[in-house]
């Protein structure tokens, strides 16, 4: 009996060492509330913060525009390899001049994804904390670029009303 295939997480044909905008969502293990409420971080939230502020460090070629970390999942807004949006025309002739590549969206959260359950395992060493791969969004203008702003801005509403006031405090 032949297996169930898996949905493809990535655009099958897209070169993810372009330049470009991307909206990233990684989910807990089994959706648990790992990383405390909605209005207060935890300890092992406060390492996801410091993780996610910490991967321009890492790649010089990444800026993060917007985030949030919600009770089980994190949404993350963020540019590689330009300041502007995919269809400006500077990454456009940026990248027909210079064709650079770029760091890998799936080597960016893997190492993200790594380095936070290194920390968290210091203290919580049997604790499973990602889901296996993570969501991407590829942002190609800025109606689309607002409206994902807007998403993680209201995040925290929309968990209040689908999960009530009640789990607001986990």
């Amino acid at each position: 009996m032949a297996l169930p295939q898996r949905k493809r997480m990535r655009l099958k044909g897209y070169d993810y060492s372009n330049a470009g905008c991307y909206f990233v969502t990684i989910c807990t293990h089994n959706k648990k509330k790992l990383f405390g409420d909605v209005e207060r971080l935890n300890s092992i939230g406060a390492i996801i913060d410091e993780e996610i502020n910490n991967i321009p460090t890492y790649y010089d070629d990444v800026k993060i525009d917007k985030y949030i970390i919600m009770p089980d999942h994190v949404h993350i807004l963020l540019k590689i390899g330009c300041d502007a949006l995919p269809n400006d025309d500077d990454v456009i002739i940026n990248e027909v001049l210079n064709k650079t590549e770029h760091h890998k969206l799936d080597r960016i959260v893997g190492l993200f994804k790594a380095g936070a359950t290194r920390r968290i395992h210091q203290f919580e060493p049997d604790i499973v904390v990602w889901q296996r791969s993570f969501y991407d969004h590829i942002v190609t203008n800025k109606n689309e670029y607002n409206e994902i702003w807007n998403y993680i801005d209201t995040n925290p509403i929309r968990w209040e009303i689908k999960h009530g006031i009640d789990s607001m405090n986990i």
